[in-house]
């Protein structure tokens, strides 16, 4: 009898084992077909990176208008409707960076027109000499050299702000000069044509620069990169792979520079170089356009400009296939751009603060998601 219990203790545990590992979720093996991205892609260029080229061409056209509006007729209004225009001109601009590849990389567009920090003494200079042509540079791009730096660092929407703005606010026509710092430079009755001027010629380029992007996606970029059959894009996970490059750049250099450097001075003792490597600290609208260059990681990874997923977007994709990680990767773009939010107003007061350092943090955890996780599953899994 002991034996046949004991037989019967042994049939039982198998037994009771054996159902277990049957009631275990099986996981199956995940494929991705590579034409899966085809629909991604279209939604991608056709949703996202056109219309956000488009909206950022008007948005240039009314910035332009306001300076010539104000170049017509000076006043204190007028100063304040160019400070309007440039917030408005701003966020599709910050919107765009996470597809800073093909023309904008190119043809040296993002430094054209976002070149950062200033060179305030450049810009001084140039109001006094008032030679506008040394703003323009010709021939191939060359991110080395000198020449071409030093015409962008004397134009683009940073340019425009520090003519426009003042401590966070547009200027008047009767700025008071605090000292004779390049920094703090203001506008008077000496400088008032010259200064007009420059704006003019500012943001003159800074609509060139946008047509000329516009015009080189609409004219063949679009199409070669929805195509993807030869060149550097041959298949629809290479077009993938680029648009989750372009997410991780944004946002490590949001944490690791736009904060990052700044912070690193600051507590470091460089106070004053802390403060002017705080991009748009004259304007203090520095957290929204971080804010928006998170928010161009969710554009690209939603497939939409609204906030909502569209279904023909990587997320519903990454749901379909790995839910866990398409939450994973949703929350971590939420994380940044409230960290980012949660900074108090000015950054530029607040550089050193737990806020920031939070920020930093949830923008170095995106990073690492897109880059050790969403890529990689993408690549491994994509026949």
């Amino acid at each position: 009898m002991g034996l046949a219990m004991m037989g019967l203790m042994m049939f039982t545990a198998c037994s009771s084992s054996d159902d277990k590992k049957n009631d275990e979720p099986q996981t199956a093996e995940v494929t991705i077909q590579d034409a899966e991205y085809d629909a991604i892609i279209n939604q991608y260029v056709d949703q996202v990176v056109l219309p956000t080229y488009n909206d950022l061409k008007a948005k240039n056209s009314d910035l332009y208008q306001a300076v010539v509006d104000f170049g017509d007729a000076p006043s204190d209004a007028n100063f304040k409707a160019i400070c309007d225009a440039w917030l408005e001109a701003r966020e599709p601009w910050e919107s765009s960076e996470a597809f800073l590849f093909g023309p904008v990389a190119d043809y040296g567009l993002d430094p054209n027109m976002d070149s950062w920090p200033l060179d305030q003494e450049a810009i001084v200079k140039m109001l006094e000499s008032q030679q506008w042509n040394e703003m323009k540079w010709t021939g191939d791009y060359d991110e080395d050299d000198e020449a071409i730096a030093a015409a962008q660092n004397v134009r683009g929407f940073h340019t425009l702000e520090f003519l426009a703005f003042r401590d966070g606010k547009a200027r008047t026509l009767n700025d008071k000069a605090t000292d004779g710092e390049a920094a703090n430079a203001v506008y008077n009755a000496g400088n008032a044509t010259a200064w007009a001027q420059y704006m003019r010629n500012t943001a003159q380029l800074l609509v060139d620069d946008v047509t000329t992007l516009c015009d080189a996606w609409n004219n063949g970029y679009a199409a070669k990169f929805k195509s993807h059959n030869g060149g550097e894009f041959t298949s629809g996970l290479s077009c993938i792979e680029q648009l989750i490059d372009g997410c991780i750049d944004i946002a490590g250099e949001v944490g690791q520079a736009k904060i990052g450097d700044p912070y690193d001075l600051y507590v470091s003792g460089k106070t004053n170089e802390a403060l002017y490597a705080v991009e748009s600290w004259y304007s203090w609208h520095s957290r929204d356009d971080y804010t928006n260059n998170i928010y161009s990681i969710r554009n690209a990874y939603y497939g939409s400009r609204d906030g909502k997923v569209n279904k023909n977007s990587l997320s519903t994709l990454v749901a379909k296939y790995n839910p866990e990680l398409d939450a994973d990767v949703k929350n971590a773009i939420t994380n940044a751009a409230n960290a980012i939010q949660a900074i108090p107003q000015p950054f530029r007061n607040n550089i050193n603060s737990n806020e920031a350092q939070a920020a930093m943090e949830a923008c170095a955890e995106l990073s690492d998601i897109l880059e050790n996780d969403l890529k990689p599953f993408l690549i491994n899994h994509t026949k």
